[in-house]
């Protein structure tokens, strides 16, 4: 059982994922910023995190660059209501693992989290 971590200022986005991740038999975790993603970062294990890109307080971006200095080998999915050419590039430079766009197709989202934690099983085991 994976902790998964969804990062939405949109609670209804944060259910509908915690009942996704649950129904895939792995722990959904919940932070309504990126301030509150970064902190649960520092105090307990994450195996995978969906992070939504326009937040108030720290938005995805800043957070997944703080969560990136503090583990290197974490797995992010960026999620976005306004995808564009620059928040994708900026995902990959700050080595997100990828970017979805939404409204988010669910079928999708699973395959991206078994996938994302498959890689991160890799990069821990030291195969990458």
């Amino acid at each position: 059982m994976a902790n998964i971590l969804i990062v939405d200022d949109e609670v209804h986005v944060r259910s509908l994922l915690s009942d996704v991740v649950e129904r895939m038999g792995h722990n959904p975790l919940e932070a309504g910023n990126g301030n509150e993603a970064f902190e649960m970062y520092q105090k307990q294990s994450i195996d995978l995190c969906l992070l939504d890109i326009n937040m108030p307080e720290m938005n995805g971006i800043d957070c997944l660059e703080a969560v990136k200095e503090i583990d290197p080998e974490a797995v992010i999915i960026m999620m976005t209501g306004y995808p564009s050419a620059e928040t994708i590039i900026q995902t990959i430079e700050d080595d997100g693992y990828t970017y979805i766009a939404k409204p988010l197709d669910i079928q999708r989202v699973m395959d991206l989290i078994e996938r994302g934690l498959k890689f991160r099983e890799s990069r821990l085991r030291g195969d990458e």
